[in-house]
């Protein structure tokens, strides 16, 4: 079987998940490419365009994408994708030896709306956020009265001192482009249960298929080594906090990640914070907060798997969030993950199981988790355990590669008919 995974990158979120189903897919016998814009890794097997002439139309290509966006006025403009130009045409792929066509996060200038609905392959999409039914918007209020429920109505447009409404505009040409229903994968099943009460993508067939992980490298390792590795103190309790994106972005949490801290600083001031993803404080470091190691980013998943094993206990303060991999890869390497009771965070964590589960938004509570975690070290060694066995169980390469393939498989029987 011959499948080709269409992704921007190879890096971020969206493209290590990308990268990852594409390897385990390769160990697994399924003859797997990839095409992306911009290539990070080293794989043969991922191809991208280069060359000056092609990065220059690639910024520009990215620039026109922002511009549908300031000109409505669109808040957080980094988070809206109008998919308008896109150097990804479907010719190409209708025109390739391949059985499948695996889409995944294909923004920033790289599949247009229009020539993702020419693709004539039979296609599976995954899904990393909520974009595919949504106007635009890569994370969007999921509450029932959210407007991508209704069609993006102009009676349900919320006043912005815009006459240009880019969300419908980009609602209406995926409704006009989209005529024939793709087989959707999310990771998790608050993804699923949004896709399917939307008004898009309400009769697209969806499964819920996790986000592949190498469980040989994402494995519990020797604390003290670990923590020897990062330079970090081997006595004290220590919580570890991975992020991506910016401290600033409020779905991540940060702010409440901070008076969780606080609060468990008062009743636990040996305990430690470890940071990973940004090399300093953005601001001067509250005292009342526990003393903070900045580690950097990371690129190398077995640098990472260190990371998790040097800690006592991940977490994931996020306010609104698919499958996040820095969950997974926690609990991969036994280590607890503390979080909110939200998006697709319950699927990673069992509470008082494998980790805890907070009330959402509820900093108290979320200390109170972290605290649950760090008292007992007891306890911390059966999460610990309990969390390694089911991400082996439900996430290694082999389980989901099969997942996919089964998928694949039942895609090109309905097209063959």
């Amino acid at each position: 079987m011959r499948v080709v995974q269409l992704s921007t990158g190879d890096e971020g979120g969206a493209g290590r998940a990308a990268i990852r189903l594409h390897r385990a897919l390769i160990d697994t016998g399924v003859d797997s490419t990839m095409i992306v814009n911009a290539k990070a890794s080293t794989d043969w097997r991922v191809r991208a365009k280069s060359g000056l002439v092609s990065d220059v139309v690639q910024r520009a290509r990215i620039l026109a994408e922002q511009i549908p966006g300031a000109v409505a006025g669109i808040p957080e403009p980094h988070l809206f994708s109008p998919a308008i130009t896109g150097s990804l045409r479907a010719r190409e792929l209708n025109a390739l030896p391949i059985d499948v066509v695996n889409a995944h996060w294909t923004n920033l200038g790289y599949l247009s709306i229009a020539q993702f609905g020419k693709i004539t392959k039979p296609v599976v999409w995954t899904l990393h956020d909520m974009w595919a039914f949504t106007g635009g918007r890569h994370y969007e209020d999921d509450t029932a009265d959210a407007r991508w429920h209704h069609r993006y109505s102009r009676l349900n447009r919320v006043p912005d001192g815009s006459r240009f409404d880019a969300e419908r505009w980009v609602w209406q040409r995926k409704r006009t482009h989209w005529n024939t229903p793709r087989h959707i994968v999310t990771p998790s099943t608050w993804l699923a249960k949004l896709a399917a009460s939307s008004d898009l993508l309400a009769s697209w067939p969806i499964h819920v298929i996790p986000n592949a992980l190498d469980t040989a490298i994402f494995k519990p390792r020797s604390k003290s080594a670990a923590r020897d590795f990062f330079d970090l103190p081997q006595e004290p309790p220590l919580i570890l906090f991975s992020l991506t994106t910016g401290l600033n972005d409020p779905r991540k949490g940060w702010d409440l990640l901070k008076a969780a801290l606080a609060t468990l600083h008062r009743t636990h001031p040996a305990v430690e914070l470890a940071v990973l993803g940004h090399e300093a404080p953005p601001e001067p470091w509250d005292n009342e907060l526990p003393r903070a190691h900045w580690l950097g980013r990371l690129h190398d998943d077995r640098a990472l798997a260190m990371a998790y094993s040097a800690a006592d206990v991940s977490v994931v303060p996020s306010r609104q969030d698919n499958l996040p991999q820095t969950g997974t890869e926690a609990q991969a390497c036994g280590c607890p993950v503390v979080a909110f009771r939200i998006g697709g965070l319950p699927d990673i964590v069992l509470h008082r199981e494998t980790g805890y589960l907070a009330e959402a938004f509820d900093p108290q509570d979320l200390a109170g988790g972290l605290a649950w975690v760090l008292e007992s070290p007891h306890r911390r060694e059966a999460v610990s355990a309990a969390a390694r066995e089911r991400a082996v169980r439900l996430w290694s390469e082999a389980i989901v590669s099969a997942q996919y393939t089964d998928l694949y498989e039942q895609v090109l029987a309905e097209h063959a008919t």
